[in-house]
């Protein structure tokens, strides 16, 4: 789930806040918390601004900053490079449960993947939400796509 999905869960959680009330109740600014739900690029930069979204939504830090590298625009990217080579995917959804098999379409809000890499269209899709996509890799891969930026980024930082 991406930083900006993860916010939108997290205020609906809330009963459906308005960023305004999140501004107020966390210090962080409206505008910075409306950008980092519409935004489908990375955000979240300012650790100090996660912090008190995690403080607000009582949610440990790690839960918001470990989400930037989920973007959506990640993803779409790597679901276009699938689709056009005919690569199988895998993607772990929050639960912990991964799913399989060849980007069949992909919009704002869903992702189907085919059983096999035919053109047919035999039926059998999987459908999943974007928001629940923890996390993806092509299939037989070793590394998660996030997992490796995440371990990339914390060592550069460190």
């Amino acid at each position: 789930m991406s930083l900006s999905d993860y916010i939108k869960y997290q205020r609906a959680l809330k009963g459906g806040l308005t960023p305004w009330e999140i501004a107020e109740g966390s210090g962080v600014p409206a505008r910075d918390v409306h950008l980092i739900e519409v935004k489908h690029r990375r955000m979240g930069e300012d650790d100090a601004t996660l912090e008190q979204l995690a403080s607000y939504f009582g949610v440990p830090a790690q839960d918001l900053t470990d989400r930037r590298e989920a973007y959506r625009k990640r993803l779409t990217y790597f679901l276009d490079e699938s689709k056009h080579d005919f690569a199988s995917v895998e993607l772990k959804l929050e639960s912990g449960e991964t799913v399989g098999g060849w980007p069949a379409w992909y919009s704002r809000d869903a992702v189907a993947l085919k059983e096999s890499d035919a053109d047919t269209d035999d039926g059998n899709l999987c459908i999943v939400q974007r928001a629940w996509v923890a996390d993806w890799r092509r299939g037989g891969a070793a590394d998660w796509e996030v997992a490796s930026a995440l371990a990339e980024s914390n060592k550069s930082a460190g």
